[in-house]
């Protein structure tokens, strides 16, 4: 019966309208029924690669690090430099984040464990770079300059004879704020404009017009001006003037006295003598200009500097082994899934079955976040897509759950599943019942496990001795894609997985049955815009710690 009931595309469909016969979003956790939030811990640990910001979000918590145990109260933040063994313990009610960093874009001089407080404008910044650690969303994320200036500028020690010159306003848009960051790590980076153009594929003329209006300055007064402020550094540090010249990027002795002189007022000698530090230089204090420029940045200004604007973003296109749960936690996204498109608002949550393609497009300051997931290949015996919703009340039990789903901050007992089957369950209407294996499952179980496997539909329909014409109705009606495109999305899948495992792309064609790794490659470039090793480089950002569970 079963068998004979979903190989009739009209039957599946009929099937399809009467499961999402329910209209509107349902409500999950009515008033009152929300779960309360249990106690967590994570066992003594160490990042071994990347800092750690532990930011309490609501509640309070306790960090036990060199044999201190710190009470980190809402609001607060706790940073770690990567190699310090660490231990968390977060009270009942409380939801707590541990927070890796890309080491790339830290100043080294953050070499130590430092307490600070989080503005409350900066705390859907941190929970969507928690979100770009899991690895779902597309692209790099970095984190942001002005979260190094809220950590460095809050402990500065307040020394009198620090530099007394202003370094250059940082720019707010993300391109030109990444350009920024390259420069005052590297103040000697003479890369041209338009090479960073090339490189964020940004016109020049809108990056120029850009820094004129966020900084007041050109590119190339901007540049000179971070050089100049790096160079008071150094000066103040004891370093010799020809040695620090040429560190920050001045061609010749006579270049570097004449920008200095414009900037500063003075000569580089008298800058030194009058602001020389009575004690000698440490070594990190030669890498540590960039936090140096940005505390300065916050001093200066006042007051803690401004997140990042959270920027549009989503996912790849994909067809998932698993059913996953996501959900709107602020603003907006759209869901595409199979031929179908959802828009998603604050509090609604979609369940989205394995084995169809999906994607998510992520408004502008929205976070959408994983709730949980469901082991499952198969479209074909999964409840369909269903847009449920969330009161605020549930917001931090819903919080606590996808730190407690992908990090090892977790309860002592700890059920993972626990928000998917709950949706599960309200999106489902049992399937008829039935013992005969069913084709489109049986190809999808085998592509999974080959995706080499190049046998055609019409191949499958002999090999399984079903209508031709009918199983590529009901291929399509499964997964809303011929076979040659389903096929196609799942190898570009697997192939991001592959890379972002590190395997090169020869080996990753190998793997998913491409007979050259040219056609690879014009395969995926075709699909992402990029070349698999660029992809490697920037074309995701995830963790390399395992505080994250993959």
């Amino acid at each position: 019966m079963r068998a004979d009931f979903l190989h009739s595309s009209v039957g599946w469909k009929r099937m399809h309208r009467r499961r999402e016969g329910i209209v509107g979003p349902r409500l999950v956790f009515p008033a009152g029924e929300v779960p309360e939030i249990p106690a967590a811990r994570l066992a003594s640990t160490a990042n071994e690669r990347e800092p750690l910001l532990f930011w309490v979000h609501t509640g309070r918590a306790e960090l036990q690090i060199s044999g201190r145990t710190r009470s980190v109260a809402a609001g607060a933040a706790i940073w770690v430099p990567a190699g310090i063994a660490y231990s968390i313990r977060v009270d009942p009610g409380a939801v707590a984040f541990p927070i890796p960093l890309p080491a790339a874009d830290l100043p080294p001089a953050l070499n130590r464990v430092i307490d600070f407080e989080i503005p409350a404008d900066w705390q859907d910044w941190l929970v969507h770079q928690f979100a770009h650690n899991l690895g779902f969303l597309r692209g790099e994320t970095a984190a942001g300059a002005g979260l190094i200036e809220l950590v460095a500028g809050v402990h500065s020690d307040g020394d009198d004879n620090s530099p007394s010159y202003s370094p250059p306003r940082l720019p707010r848009s993300a391109e030109t704020l990444e350009i920024a960051r390259t420069l005052l790590r590297t103040p000697s980076d003479d890369t041209e404009l338009s090479r960073f153009a090339q490189q964020l594929k940004i016109g020049v003329r809108t990056l120029q017009r850009r820094f004129t209006e966020e900084t007041g300055l050109s590119f190339v007064r901007w540049r000179t001006s971070a050089r100049i402020a790096a160079a008071t550094s150094y000066l103040a540090a004891g370093r010799e003037i020809g040695w620090t010249g040429s560190q920050v990027g001045f061609a010749t002795p006579a270049g570097f006295t004449r920008a200095f002189r414009e900037h500063t007022g003075m000569t580089p000698t008298d800058y030194a003598s009058a602001n020389r530090r009575p004690t000698p230089p440490r070594e990190d204090e030669t890498l540590a200009q960039g936090v140096a420029l940005l505390s300065e940045e916050g001093a200066r200004s006042g007051s803690a500097p401004a997140p990042p604007t959270i920027p549009a973003s989503g996912t790849w296109a994909r067809v998932n082994d698993f059913h996953v749960v996501v959900w709107i936690y602020r603003g907006s996204a759209r869901v595409t899934f199979g031929d179908r498109t959802w828009n998603l608002r604050r509090g609604d949550a979609m369940w989205l079955p394995a084995g169809v393609r999906n994607s998510v497009e992520i408004a502008e300051g929205s976070l959408l976040l994983p709730l949980g997931s469901q082991p499952g290949a198969s479209p074909v015996t999964a409840p369909p897509p269903r847009v449920l919703h969330f009161a605020r009340e549930a917001q931090a039990y819903l919080l606590h759950t996808v730190v407690a789903n992908y990090t090892h901050l977790r309860p002592e007992i700890h059920d993972p599943a626990r928000i998917a089957r709950l949706i599960r369950s309200a999106a489902a209407v049992p399937l008829p019942s039935g013992d005969q294996a069913d084709p489109v499952e049986t190809i999808l179980a085998a592509l999974r496990k080959n995706p080499a496997d190049s046998r055609t539909l019409p191949d499958w329909s002999a090999r399984l001795g079903v209508d031709e014409d009918m199983l590529l109705k009901d291929f399509v009606a499964a997964t809303g894609q011929s076979f040659p495109r389903w096929r196609g999305q799942l190898r570009m899948t697997l192939a991001r997985a592959y890379l972002e495992e590190g395997l090169a792309a020869g080996e990753t064609a190998r793997r998913l049955g491409y007979a050259h790794a040219s056609g690879f490659t014009k395969v995926f470039i075709a699909a992402h815009g990029m070349s698999p090793r660029d992809y490697q480089r920037r074309g995701w950002r995830g963790t390399v710690e395992g505080l994250i569970d993959p």
